[in-house]
């Protein structure tokens, strides 16, 4: 029964794969692209790509998957919520990481937009998508929790710059703000709140976190980021990290209040991205010194730390690992 169910639901994906997730990602430059003319300025390529791409993944790949629980997708305003959602973060990031702010402004845009006066293009754009989100959300109330957590796991993870903060500080500063920064996303659905499915988005957004710090490690190495990924030379230590959080993401599955075929669906179509993080931990473990021990991070070479996706061994190992994954009882 199982395979059959994980055969469908994979298929499924596939198709939108290869179907859905072009199209919605052509619809997203022309969003980007009409807010250019909307508040006069223009964003790099790169930003627009970013944007447009990983906004059409988070579509179709969770907030669709969350909103099958209530059997529908996502409609217009929520797709277009969710883009809007990806420009904010990523043009906060931009600014804040590249110092262009003082703690000052970076407090008043975040907690009072309304009252500020934007100087440049990025600005006018960011204090829109804020203030268009924060009119839509249905209880603004938790939102606005919801936004503290995310600003203070992202102030917390200044920590990871220091390399005697430890690996627990670390494995919690990530899956806070991996984990508050999806739960944001569902305060733009319309399905009505429930604590067990917002455990469920909060622990999904720790291991979607937990599985970038593991795709990241050459990067976040050169930049002096301390991850659980890369802060560790024992691959055990490694991958307990991650098979704690793939084990509570399961078990918040298990809590949802639907039954337990809709469970076992969402569990499957869930199951891709626990799986990138296993092939991740599959090229570490090759690295290896001996059976347990890895190198420097320092002095590994990038082509040894760059997972390449297009190869066959790591498509096959996709499915293999998802289907593992994607198994809520044993």
């Amino acid at each position: 029964m199982y395979f059959l169910q994980f055969i469908g639901s994979i298929s499924k994906l596939i198709y939108i794969a290869l179907t859905q997730l072009k199209k919605t990602e052509s619809w997203g430059k022309q969003y980007l692209q009409q807010l250019e003319k909307t508040y006069e300025g223009e964003f790099e390529p790169s930003l627009i790509a970013k944007v447009a791409k990983y906004q059409s993944i988070q579509l179709h790949f969770v907030a669709n998957t969350f909103s099958s629980l209530f059997n529908r997708k996502n409609n217009k305003p929520e797709i277009q919520r969710n883009i809007q959602y990806f420009l904010m973060t990523v043009l906060y990031d931009e600014l804040t990481d590249d110092q262009k702010m003082d703690e000052k402004r970076i407090y008043e845009i975040s907690y009072h937009p309304a009252q500020v006066n934007p100087e440049n293009f990025k600005e006018r754009v960011l204090l829109a998508m804020h203030l268009a989100l924060i009119s839509q959300v249905p209880d603004e109330n938790a939102y606005w929790k919801t936004v503290k957590q995310v600003h203070l796991a992202q102030k917390d993870s200044a920590k990871q710059f220091n390399a005697q903060t430890t690996l627990e500080e670390i494995i919690d500063i990530t899956k806070r703000k991996g984990g508050h920064s999806l739960v944001m996303c569902r305060h733009y659905l319309i399905d009505p709140p429930n604590q067990q499915i917002d455990d469920c988005w909060y622990h999904l957004g720790g291991l979607i976190q937990m599985t970038n710090d593991l795709y990241d490690t050459f990067i976040d190495t050169k930049e002096g980021i301390y991850t659980f990924a890369n802060s560790q030379q024992q691959i055990e230590n490694i991958g307990m990290a991650y098979a704690a959080q793939k084990k509570l993401f399961k078990a918040s599955i298990a809590k949802l209040p639907v039954s337990n075929s809709i469970k076992q669906r969402f569990a499957i179509k869930t199951s891709i991205i626990p799986a990138f993080g296993d092939i991740a931990m599959n090229q570490l473990k090759g690295i290896a010194l001996n059976s347990s021990t890895l190198p420097n991070f320092n002095e590994i070479p990038r082509k040894s730390l760059i997972i390449d996706m297009e190869l066959v061994s790591n498509k096959y190992r996709l499915i293999k690992y998802a289907y593992k994954n994607g198994k809520l009882w044993m």
